[in-house]
């Protein structure tokens, strides 16, 4: 599986960090919460660079967060919309049970979730009707460890991931 991210997320643990790193930090956790008044130009900052890295026609799934809300990811994929029109959104994926935040879990040393962990699952009675030529891309704020769009892709069966910011290891020091 690719994951296609827009930046790199680089931790203040690791050095100190640039003004477009810090800015990459703030809008990575902004996407989180879609209540927020900044969420709709947030949104559309990192969409605007998300675009940029799909081919169309594509389906934009939104990756459940980890209490099984797709709300902020499905506002993030709307926002691809804009800058995308080709794609289409499928809203299929959900939780079986809540997990631990990847970001916590992250930030306590705990490590990542085993990928069937994660308890992602189809919707019931939902699936993507896909064309020949059509790429599926599993849309998030953040890449941790890469294990939760790897659990959306193992519910599907197909798919990339799409993120603004991605963290994965190896870390990088200047």
């Amino acid at each position: 599986m690719n994951i296609y991210a827009a930046r790199k997320y680089v931790s203040p643990r690791t050095r100190p960090l640039t003004f477009d790193e810090q800015e990459t930090r703030r809008l990575s956790y902004a996407l989180k919460d879609w209540t927020a008044d900044t969420f709709t130009e947030d949104a559309f900052t990192a969409a605007h660079e998300m675009a940029k890295l799909i081919t169309a026609p594509c389906w934009l799934i939104p990756v459940p967060s980890s209490t099984g809300s797709t709300a902020a990811n499905r506002k993030l994929a709307d926002a691809i919309l804009y800058y995308q029109p080709a794609a289409k959104i499928r809203d299929v994926l959900t939780r079986s049970a809540p997990v631990p935040s990847s970001c916590h879990r992250h930030r306590a040393a705990l490590g990542p979730l085993l990928v069937t962990a994660h308890n992602i699952r189809r919707k019931p009675g939902l699936w993507i009707s896909m064309r020949e030529g059509e790429r599926l891309y599993f849309v998030d704020n953040t890449a941790t460890s890469g294990n939760t769009l790897a659990a959306c892709r193992l519910a599907i069966g197909t798919g990339d991931g799409l993120v603004f910011s991605d963290a994965r290891l190896p870390l990088f020091t200047l």
